[in-house]
């Protein structure tokens, strides 16, 4: 007991530090992700709709499933075409949109950048998944739809 000697811990513990800065390059990435699986953008198919761009790769990926399976007859091809052309368009748009809003957050010190992209973040999956902002004719349930089932 009062031989001088600590006792030490079996297991080395580090301690845990949290940096709230964030690059500008991390933000871009981050703002890019959200907008890419949250946004609702416009796309022309058989009907207009408004899904985000990854719900539109995703029914691209549908249909080439069916394209695999069945083959390209009928306007099967034309869809996918359709639908992987759009799709791609918003994802390299919405990249030129986080890219100029990370060129104006360049100016703010790490710890601003942070938060101004992370309650960006907060309040577009906050308002995708408690509004119905996205119309989707692909859904058998309804026709408007949340973040949370635009990808059923």
């Amino acid at each position: 007991m009062g031989g001088g000697k600590a006792i030490r811990p079996f297991v080395s513990v580090p301690s845990i530090h949290y940096e709230t800065a964030m690059s500008p390059r991390a933000a871009r990435r981050l703002l890019w992700l959200v907008f890419v699986v949250a946004l609702p953008l416009p796309f022309y198919l058989v009907e207009t709709g408004r899904m985000p761009a990854a719900a539109l790769l995703q029914t691209a990926a549908y249909v080439l499933a069916v394209i695999a399976r069945e083959g390209t007859q009928g306007q099967i091809g034309l869809i996918a075409a359709i639908l992987i052309g759009q799709g791609m368009f918003w994802v390299i748009m919405l990249w030129v949109a986080a890219w100029m809003a990370t060129r104006l957050l360049a100016r703010l010190p790490p710890r601003a950048i942070a938060a101004v992209t992370l309650s960006t973040v907060a309040v577009v999956l906050l308002l995708a998944s408690s509004l119905e902002v996205y119309r989707t004719p692909f859904r058998a349930r309804s026709l408007r739809a949340t973040l949370l089932s635009v990808y059923e």
